[in-house]
């Protein structure tokens, strides 16, 4: 009997123990995990995006933005990307092919954002936006390229301004950096955020003004 109750004792109290065990484990995997995901949070919210103007004005052409949206690699918003038009659109296969002045607003939102990450995204951008027949603006895609020589840092904001018959200029903080003439880089170019295989698709549906 003595010895039953032995086993029994025995029994509770490495339940216990276990029990215990368990609860520790369980607060040490949690801590990091609560703060992993309020960091995440932290870092989604509204304070650490930027507003882009509602207008640009360039060369006489008068922009209106049609749209804002985010974009988010790793839970991190690395930058607020804008669309500017004449007359707001939702239509993404028209504004592409619309030979008309139009504007896209990169503000940058994060040091995770260099320049070698803006070629390499901008870059894979464009395959996709092509289907991967690039062939025909590899000089163009070398111009835009050569465009980010300079460092990217978190508050730097580009416009890649599209105007008829003079092509892309590529502005950062103002200063004009680069031309690319080319009606056909214009699409590709406005195709890495609004065509069918986007770079993020909740940046085009805000971009659309959805």
């Amino acid at each position: 009997m003595n010895f039953c109750i032995y086993i029994f004792v025995f029994y509770i109290y490495n339940q216990m123990l276990f029990r215990k065990k368990l609860l520790e484990m369980n607060q040490h995997f949690m801590k990091p995990f609560t703060l992993f995901v309020v960091l995440s949070i932290f870092l989604t919210t509204s304070i650490f995006g930027a507003t882009s103007p509602d207008q640009i004005e360039y060369q006489g052409n008068s922009l209106t933005k049609n749209g804002q949206g985010t974009r988010i690699i790793f839970f991190m918003k690395v930058y607020e990307g804008s669309l500017y038009l004449e007359n707001k659109s939702s239509n993404a296969q028209e504004i592409i092919n619309l030979d008309s002045p139009m504007a896209i607003r990169i503000d940058v939102t994060s040091t995770m954002v260099t320049a070698d990450a803006m070629k390499k995204a901008l870059s894979e951008g464009l395959k996709k936006s092509t289907s991967n027949n690039t062939a025909s603006i590899n000089n163009e895609i070398n111009q835009l390229s050569s465009s980010f020589d300079s460092a990217v840092n978190s508050g730097d904001y580009y416009e890649f301004i599209y105007l008829p018959d003079k092509g892309t200029h590529v502005v950062k903080n103002r200063e004009l950096v680069e031309l690319i003439k080319g009606f056909e880089f214009k699409k590709a170019f406005f195709g890495i955020f609004l065509s069918d295989n986007p770079i993020q698709k909740n940046l085009k549906k805000s971009m659309l003004g959805g």
